[in-house]
């Protein structure tokens, strides 16, 4: 059965990361820490057919260490909980990946991409 998610933007800390992106579906979490605010990725939030979550890695040092986060900003894709693909920023600290490219690995889990 295929289903449409509101895509909703979340802040988070560690105490309610878990809770709220490791869920049944399709969830892609956006890491990135307040001094990088403006390489924030903007597409993530056109993204259909999945849940967005933002998880600020100063807020609480422990979603770095808990999730791998080496670089910001950070996208990953997860599905029932399990993480799915990683696109993580290079060292000028912004994220350089089309849109489509993630559009593309989100309609691979909902089978939108069979038509």
């Amino acid at each position: 059965m295929k289903y449409l998610l509101l895509a909703t933007a979340l802040l988070l800390t560690s105490a309610t990361i878990s809770e709220d992106y490791k869920i049944r579906g399709i969830a892609i979490v956006h890491f990135n820490a307040k001094f990088n605010e403006a390489n924030n990725y903007e597409p993530v939030e056109k993204l259909k057919d999945v849940k967005v979550v933002s998880a600020w890695i100063d807020d609480d040092a422990s979603i770095k260490a808990a999730e791998g986060i080496r670089s910001v900003p950070t996208l990953i894709l997860y599905k029932n909980g399990k993480e799915i693909k990683r696109w993580e920023a290079g060292l000028s600290l912004s994220l350089d990946v089309p849109f489509k490219e993630i559009q593309k690995e989100v309609d691979k889990l909902t089978g939108a991409n069979k038509f």
